[in-house]
């Protein structure tokens, strides 16, 4: 296993860390971060603001036709309009959820995350990176947490944002997104079989990235 050209897979509920842990890693092994639930949540922003019903399939893929969604270092583009700023909001969180649950949605992001992966050096973040997006990545990793520590930390991220909501509407929107994600008939949330589990409750970024990179350097060893 080369360390230069790996793929790794970040797979995990809401709240458990993934984006911050993800960005560290990508930064310390020098990779792409490959943030797959941001272009979904693109997708939604952009179905939102044509004021499309979800239920509308027809309407929908025309809509994703003439949708390029990229992604820019730490920027989301929506046919060239960043949009990184307008997608981490509780409406559009909800309509993200309800997207990714059907077909057209899949087809159109799904190809484009494997291109972007192709020739590895990178990290991708989501939901199915492991399991469906890159079943085949060198090093997969899923983490969890408690309800109650995700729910603290995306109010936190809300709060960051400059959007208040109190911490037991949090949680119920946590568990709510956990049983949507993980029942959805298409690609649904789960640990792949073959997944590193890390449990973030009580650790800082920097010391699950330390674990993460033991994994890595040790698996790299071991096959090298």
């Amino acid at each position: 296993m080369n360390l230069e050209k790996l793929i790794i897979a970040i797979d995990g509920p809401a709240g458990a860390g993934k984006s911050t842990v993800s960005m560290a890693l990508a930064q310390r092994l020098g990779y792409r971060l490959i943030d797959t639930g941001a272009m979904y949540r693109a997708l939604a922003w952009s179905v939102a603001q044509a004021g499309l019903p979800a239920e509308d399939g027809p309407a929908l893929r025309r809509h994703l036709d003439s949708i390029e969604v990229t992604l820019d270092d730490d920027r989301v583009l929506i046919n060239g309009r960043d949009v990184s700023g307008e997608i981490r909001t509780p409406v559009i969180s909800a309509l993200t959820s309800r997207l990714t649950m059907l077909a057209p949605i899949r087809a159109k992001v799904t190809p484009l995350q494997r291109r972007m992966a192709t020739g590895g050096r990178v990290v991708l973040e989501g939901r199915d990176t492991g399991t469906v997006v890159c079943p085949g990545a060198d090093v997969k990793f899923y983490l969890d947490a408690s309800d109650e520590e995700r729910a603290r930390r995306r109010q936190a991220e809300l709060a960051a944002r400059g959007v208040t909501m109190a911490l037991p509407a949090v949680l119920e929107e946590i568990r709510t997104r956990d049983v949507q994600d993980k029942t959805r008939a298409l690609a649904p949330l789960r640990k792949a079989d073959d997944a590193v589990a890390i449990d973030t409750t009580g650790l800082t970024a920097e010391q699950v990235v330390n674990r993460m990179m033991q994994e890595i350097e040790q698996r790299c060893c071991t096959r090298s």
